[in-house]
């Protein structure tokens, strides 16, 4: 993983903030107890974060380039009109690609965060009851 980028943890801290305003909003809306709401609040941006993240590291290491080529082939074929014209072979495709990936550092820790914080309500919930 790359280097962390702060504005980019910050803005995703700030989403999963929004996330778990909303959750915990519903679930007290639905009358649950705190320590619940809590914990749903912050599991759920844990794992939207969590899960893009792996997904956008997944692809940073070049799992879908495979399939992009052969999309992005099969469309230059049957519409030639789309792109440039020109006919690129899959290393130069994965070279161009490769040069516009963004690290997802960022999100998997912001995820860990929110994770991390389920977990300790989960903890203090389960310690309650």
């Amino acid at each position: 993983m790359k280097k962390l980028d702060r504005k980019a943890f910050l803005k995703d801290l700030l989403i999963g903030a929004v996330v778990a305003t909303l959750v915990f909003g519903l679930g007290l809306y639905r009358e649950y107890g705190l320590m619940r709401c809590l914990c749903d609040g912050f599991f759920v941006p844990a794992v939207l974060e969590l899960g893009v993240g792996i997904i956008v590291l997944a692809r940073n290491k070049g799992s879908f380039d495979a399939a992009g080529f052969g999309l992005r082939s099969f469309i230059q074929t049957h519409f030639p009109s789309f792109g440039n014209g020109e006919k690129e072979d899959i290393m130069a495709y994965r070279e161009r690609k490769s040069q516009s990936r963004k690290p997802s550092t960022a999100l998997i820790l912001s995820g860990s965060v929110y994770l991390a914080l389920s977990l300790i309500f989960l903890a203090l919930y389960y310690w309650r009851a």
